[in-house]
């Protein structure tokens, strides 16, 4: 089976959709696969010395961007919308002449489309017809103005055009059942739901911790610290109510706000005293997330409850739970659905910034019933979340189209 992906995101690491497709490229490869990721347009800023190729491999998965992989050095240049138009002309290109150079060396059976730019579908499911491959569209997110601007619906003329665009695709993935609806009532097509899905190697080698092996005690969260889509203020508000209760606990902030988000929380931060005890560590290499989840006393997140939550299931969640550490998350979208309150992580309202400081205590007053919950919760991840068993299932499926 050849698979092409087609993906805006940067790869193999940089965000949450990166890891996703990485992921499931990984299980996909796995269980005889051979896939390709093409990137049409530059994702990254030259920040040092070290550069990543725009070409290669990783994992067994290929990669490709098609014009380039970092973007100009010359902020004007990337703010002008005619220069911004250009580079996007290029990338469609770049991106077609790759796929018809790869079909015509091995015959692509699907492409899977992993954005979800009306213009982008349109143009690359007419592409996979050209090629007579399978087209599919993958999706883990409302699209805008749902995922950026938190309206609860897309204006009318975005629903006809994807109601047109759509009827070019073959069959759907889905992150979640809410977000298949939301689809599936735009054009219905077949759908194939790949939620939670875990690469269990980065973690099987990690040392999890015992409640005596603490010497530094620390909350962490980790994340894009997008406040509309994380409140991590929240997450902040509610240590501030046992803090001083716990001296020896920290809270670490991993992640790398936008610079409005970031201002916010260090205001917050200093309002409650706490700027030695929350600290922000900025954005890590991939391969040490393992690592920082796994030595963390309790790892927290939280979600305001919103209708760009309702569609997803947070990719972080697999990798907090495969940590084998106390999770703590709001309940929102279909976090529940899987996970169960008590037996793989512990649930709060969302919104709730005293019970959530509640939650935070009893885990810290339980903590050997905690580790057992956590305990579990890595086990059923592990089993029912893993790569390979997911994708095996997701072949199954593509076999069926």
């Amino acid at each position: 089976m050849n698979i092409a992906i087609l993906s805006r995101y940067p790869f193999p690491y940089g965000l949450a959709a990166s890891n996703r497709i990485l992921t499931y490229s990984k299980g996909l490869v796995s269980n005889g696969a051979l896939v390709t990721v093409y990137i049409p347009f530059p994702t990254d800023n030259i920040k040092n010395s070290i550069k990543k190729s725009a070409t290669g491999e990783f994992d067994g998965i290929n990669y490709c961007y098609t014009s380039g992989r970092y973007k100009s050095k010359i902020k004007l240049f990337r703010a002008i919308s005619v220069i911004t138009r250009y580079r996007k002309i290029i990338g469609y290109f770049t991106l077609f002449i790759e796929i018809i150079k790869r079909n015509f060396k091995n015959k692509i059976d699907f492409i899977f489309i992993s954005h979800d730019s009306i213009l982008f579908l349109f143009f690359f499911s007419n592409v996979a017809k050209l090629l007579k491959a399978k087209v599919i569209f993958i999706f883990d997110e409302y699209p805008t103005p749902i995922r950026h601007k938190l309206k609860t619906k897309i204006p009318k003329i975005k629903i006809y055009c994807y109601k047109f665009v759509l009827k070019k695709i073959d069959a759907y993935i889905s992150i979640s059942e809410n977000l298949k609806e939301f689809y599936t009532n735009i054009c219905n097509k077949r759908t194939f739901i790949l939620a939670g899905i875990i690469d269990n190697s980065f973690f099987d080698k990690t040392y999890i911790k015992n409640e005596t092996d603490y010497e530094e005690k620390y909350l962490c969260y980790m994340g894009n610290m997008e406040l509309a889509k994380d409140n991590v203020d929240l997450i902040v508000n509610a240590f501030g109510l046992i803090a001083n209760k716990y001296k020896e606990l920290k809270l670490y902030l991993y992640g790398d706000p936008n610079p409005r988000d970031f201002n916010k929380l260090k205001l917050l931060i200093n309002n409650l005293s706490l700027n030695n005890r929350v600290l922000f560590k900025g954005k890590v290499p991939f391969n040490e997330v393992p690592t920082i989840l796994s030595h963390a006393y309790i790892l927290v997140t939280s979600q305001p409850n919103t209708v760009r939550a309702s569609g997803g299931f947070p990719t972080k969640l697999g990798e907090y739970l495969s940590a084998g550490v106390p999770v703590i998350l709001t309940d929102v979208g279909e976090n529940t659905k899987e996970i169960k309150d008590n037996i793989h992580a512990f649930f709060v309202p969302p919104n709730n910034v005293d019970l959530y400081a509640k939650k935070i205590e009893f885990i810290i007053k339980n903590y050997s019933y905690a580790k057992l919950v956590a305990n579990n919760g890595r086990n059923y991840i592990k089993e029912k979340f893993s790569a390979k068993v997911k994708t095996e299932e997701l072949i199954s499926f593509l076999n069926s189209l």
